[in-house]
Formats: C-alpha cells, structure tokens, sequence
C-alpha cells in the first residue's frame, strides 16, 4: 500500500478548512419580531452538504480564570436559553460551490418570561459531498480522507427592557513572565450578558505608557476571569498602575444590537 506522506495530509486539510465554508454575520440578533439572519458561503470548489442546528451553551471559566465553553448548565438553559422556540430555515441544505445561501432564524416569543436577553449556540456542520481525498493502490487497498467542519457562533434575542453591567469584588494584578495578568473576580448585573470591550493600560511612576491591551469580552452571569497585558522585557522593577476600561462597544457587533452600559473604569497599583 501506498504511504500518504503526514506533511502533505496536513497540509491539505489545512488548506481545505480556510476555503470551506465562512459565515456571516460570526453573532447573530433576532430583531424585536423575533428575526434573524445568517449567510452561508462556499468558498471550495466542491458542493458542501450543510445542517445547521442548536445547544445551549455560554463562556464559563475553569479554576485560573482561564475561558471554557460550559455545555451542560440545564438551570441556566432553562432560564436564559431559547430552547426550541428558535427555528431555521432551511435547516439542512447543498451548498454549490462559489455560491451563498440566506438562513434565516424565527424565534417564537414567550410572554411567560420575563424581560432580559436569551441565547443559545448555533452549530453549522459542513462536509464535502464527495470524497476530499482518495488513494487507490495497486493491491486494491485505497486511503480515503474527507474533511468535516463545524462552526459555533452566538445567537440572541431582546425581550423587553434589557440591562448589563459588571460588578467586581476581586481585582488584583501581577507580573508572570512578560505580561501583567489581572485576575477578577465579577458578577454580571441586570438581565443580560455583559457583551463589549476591555482597554487595559499600563503606566508607570511617571505616568508613561508602558503596556496596552485591548479585546473583546462576552461575560454572562459570574465567575472569574484573567486578562494578560504585554510588558516589555527589560521593564524596570517598580509601583506601576493598570487601569482597566470595560465598555459596551464592539467593532463587530453593531451598537444597536448591544445592551447599553456606562463605561467602567477601574485602576489598581502592583509593584515587582
């Protein structure tokens, strides 16, 4: 039998996974009548069978602080989850290639619940039609090699008068290697996820500018979380300030889709 050299295999699973399938919008919002659209597109150069599906399922945190998606919450899924009131359409289909495909989302409203945002996960599994790779030999023994990929993104939907906001009892920074890791200990308040932005800066003495960091933050009910700022190597030990800035703002999500809160601002001094 033939060997498929490991190098070349990766290589062309690699380059199968960046031509497969991308959607669009990557967080999808139902409007107030419960609507909602997301775009398939086939980037490859072979039909895709698609099927698009639902769980349950938000970013948690394990021990440090450190993100882990939680699927198994069914109190929390009971209360904020969309369950099956959300349905697709189509919810499996072929996918030529080159072409887009418009799935839309329908969400029927529960007067039962009270005011506050719901979400769940929406899973896009995609597969080639055909067979992405095959090797016969000379005996009749053949390798075949197909590439299977599936895509998780968020979907939400507003129910009545929506509020967020960040509560911390515990925030406390440190040097580890070449960053300054804050750890927090937060509460998210109101009725729906904390969805928005974190600038972290950090000054010295002096007032000079010596490490920023900025990225987007999802923060749902509570827990903890550690951000890392870059520092230079040859940073002088010393009192340094970090000052934190959460804001609901994202350069992904429209504004109007986001649950609106006052800019926070916290700022805390380390030394090394």
């Amino acid at each position: 039998m033939k060997i498929i050299l490991l190098s070349s295999l990766i290589a062309f699973v690699s380059l199968s996974a960046a031509a497969q399938v991308s959607l669009a919008p990557t967080t999808v919002f139902a409007d107030a009548n419960g609507i909602g659209a997301l775009f398939v597109s086939n980037g490859s150069d072979k039909a895709q069978e698609v099927t698009v599906s639902f769980l349950f399922g938000y970013p948690g945190n394990d021990p440090e602080g450190n993100v882990v998606m939680v699927y198994d919450d069914s109190i929390r899924a009971e209360r904020s989850g969309l369950g099956d009131r959300i349905r697709t359409f189509p919810s499996s289909f072929i996918l030529e290639p080159g072409r887009q495909r418009t799935v839309r989302f329908q969400i029927r409203p529960d007067r039962n619940k009270p005011a506050g945002t719901y979400f769940t996960r929406v899973k896009v599994y995609s597969r080639e039609q055909t067979a992405a790779v095959e090797d016969a030999s000379t005996d009749g023994i053949s390798a075949q090699v197909s590439f299977d990929m599936e895509q998780i993104i968020s979907a939400f939907y507003k129910y009545g008068e929506t509020s967020t906001g960040l509560d911390f009892s515990t925030l406390e920074a440190a040097k580890k290697e070449n960053s300054i890791v804050v750890y927090s200990e937060f509460t998210v308040q109101g009725n729906s996820p904390y969805l928005g932005s974190l600038q972290a800066i950090i000054r010295s003495a002096d007032g000079k500018e010596v490490g920023r960091q900025e990225q987007t933050v999802a923060l749902y009910y509570g827990g903890i979380r550690t951000f890392s700022i870059p520092i230079p190597e040859d940073l002088a030990t010393g009192t340094y300030e970090v000052a934190l800035t959460f804001q609901t703002t994202r350069s992904d999500i429209s504004t109007s889709d986001l649950v609106f809160a006052e800019p926070i601002v916290k700022k805390l001094t380390f030394s090394f």
